[in-house]
């Protein structure tokens, strides 16, 4: 019935309040998936007049002797529904229940990049990362979420955006996992009562180091709708940002070795983008024999250089007589590794 007949038929009793209200809705709360049906009940003991008023599905309105109705929607779209089922006596008291309903709609996309930049980041400095929901609702109840995975497959959890209406901004908030360092913002900076489709930037501002050079960052979003929702929650994720970190040269010898006639002397140095390296010997510039020999023991100066930055090693070699084991190397670990011969002489890239 329509609302108009609804409101003469409210106006055709007489005022006044029911002692007790015996309405019962079931389920007392919906959360449904945006254009999806939805359904609820009411049942009453004992009832005159009852009926359902909504801004979708059918409004119904009965004579005495019906203590159960159906509310129905094919398809809801309306945010903002509140479902409410009445009843009046004779004595022309009311009472109402009013159906909460939470409509939601999965992200179209989740999306991270950087803020205002793009190629390779370098060690140390800080850099803005954006995670982008789009067209999502309620966004009150989104938690995002930065993940970093590492050259070796470890998963790290870098922030989790907290649940319910906490959006502030958390410039305050400064976690130091390792050499990383991140604070987290939000946009909006207030979600309370927004039931309609939104779009949600989260940033986390992360300060990389050598370590990250080849990892991955990407970012989730989770709507926790509570224990009426979907379960599991759904999430969304974004795809992979890989990490490209520019770091300055950094040795990893040994300040003193041991070497047998015959051996070669390598050194290991690690930078990206790859470093030039020079062998020294008294000051000058060294082009060594093919082979160790007595004549060969000292110390040695290694200097690295990219644009990064540079760096510098002794070495003390120590050759002692007896054949050749194997070649006595000075091992690094990670990524842009040069292996640096003493009989091969790396100039300048400058």
């Amino acid at each position: 019935m329509h609302t108009h007949t609804l409101l003469l038929l409210l106006l055709l009793l007489k005022p006044g309040v029911c002692e007790s209200c015996s309405l019962v809705v079931s389920p007392a709360g919906l959360v449904v998936k945006y254009e999806a049906p939805a359904s609820a009940n009411c049942t009453s003991d004992t009832v005159t007049f009852m009926g359902w008023e909504s801004s979708q599905g059918e409004s119904q309105f009965f004579s005495p002797g019906v203590k159960e109705l159906t509310w129905r929607v094919d398809s809801l779209t309306d945010w903002n529904i509140k479902p409410q089922c009445f009843e009046m006596s004779e004595e022309g008291g009311q009472c109402a229940r009013v159906l909460n309903v939470t409509v939601y709609k999965l992200p179209d996309r989740v999306s991270i990049r950087y803020l205002s930049h793009s190629g390779p980041v370098v060690e140390g400095h800080q850099y803005s990362l954006h995670c982008v929901v789009q067209n999502i609702a309620p966004i009150e109840h989104l938690r995002v979420t930065f993940f970093k995975v590492s050259t070796n497959g470890e998963q790290t959890v870098l922030y989790t955006q907290p649940l319910n209406n906490d959006i502030q901004q958390r410039n305050n908030d400064i976690r130091e996992p390792v050499n990383e360092s991140f604070s987290l913002q939000f946009s909006p900076s207030s979600v309370d009562n927004i039931k309609t489709p939104e779009n949600g930037t989260y940033t986390l501002d992360f300060t990389p180091s050598r370590d990250d050079d080849g990892a991955q960052l990407w970012c989730s979003a989770m709507l926790d709708l509570g224990p009426e929702g979907p379960q599991p929650p759904p999430v969304m994720e974004s795809d992979r940002l890989n990490i490209n970190v520019h770091f300055a040269p950094e040795f990893s010898c040994s300040a003193k070795l041991q070497m047998r006639a015959g051996e070669g002397l390598t050194c290991n140095v690690r930078g990206n983008p790859l470093p030039s390296v020079t062998w020294l010997r008294d000051g000058q510039v060294l082009t060594p024999p093919t082979h160790l020999s007595r004549e060969d023991a000292g110390n040695y100066t290694l200097m690295a250089l990219n644009r990064i930055g540079k760096a510098n090693h002794t070495v003390e070699v120590e050759v002692l007589h007896g054949p050749a084991a194997r070649g006595a190397s000075c091992q690094a670990a990670g990524s842009a590794t040069v292996a640096v011969l003493l009989h091969q002489l790396i100039h300048w890239l400058y």
